[in-house]
């Protein structure tokens, strides 16, 4: 599949981050994809032992499971799912209350939620941002304390909050001159931070949420 489908090439494998957080917190039996896409997540709970629903503006695919079309500011679900899953969807809704609202209400046990991180600061000394703060799709961005209270005044204890999704070593090598010494820069860049030699938690493109109903 290329981006010709109109699917951005990292919509179209399932996020290493993404797919750590279903194992690791997930809990339950029944469990809501909301922003279902290509139904990485979904398929991942279901062999996790999930009955799953999803949910999603342009439903994409045959899915294994029932999926309905709908926006999150108006889910059309009535009961609650054990697990709610929001990855990088909130951002998107223009009715922001709302969408709240209604994670609240379906969440009966665990939310997983991920939204772009707002906080570029370290960047934009070199004229650079995030990438995510040029996609027009965006109604806003998130800082952490700031959605940390968003989503407590909404109902929910922000179990574990965290920014996650390093910026690329190959973007990083683009500053390297002459040319042909990038692919060399590339390579030790990237062990750099595999040994966590060059790190900085600030330097993180989202923020990734468990949170609980209170």
């Amino acid at each position: 599949m290329s981006e010709a489908d109109g699917r951005k090439w990292w919509q179209q494998q399932m996020s290493p981050i993404k797919k750590e957080y279903v194992q690791q917190f997930a809990q339950g039996q029944t469990a809501l994809d909301i922003g279902t896409g290509a139904g990485f997540y979904g398929r991942l709970l279901q062999q996790q032992g999930f009955a799953v629903v999803g949910a999603d503006l342009e439903p994409q695919a045959a899915y294994p499971y029932p999926v309905v079309q709908a926006r999150l500011a108006q889910l059309p679900f009535v009961r609650p799912f054990d697990t709610v899953l929001a990855f990088d969807i909130l951002e998107h809704e223009p009715l922001e209350a709302e969408a709240l609202g209604e994670l609240r209400r379906l969440t009966g046990k665990r939310l997983l939620l991920s939204v772009p991180n707002a906080d570029d600061s370290l960047l934009t000394p070199y004229n650079l941002t995030f990438k995510h703060h040029i996609d027009k799709t965006h109604q806003r961005e998130y800082g952490l304390e700031e959605l940390k209270g968003k989503l407590t005044q909404a109902g929910f204890e922000v179990t574990q909050i965290a920014r996650r999704g390093p910026v690329s070593p190959a973007v990083l090598a683009e500053f390297v001159r002459p040319f042909f010494l990038q692919k060399l820069a590339r390579f030790l860049i990237k062990a750099l931070f595999k040994l966590k030699i060059l790190h900085n938690a600030r330097l993180m493109a989202d923020l990734y949420v468990v949170a609980e109903p209170v």
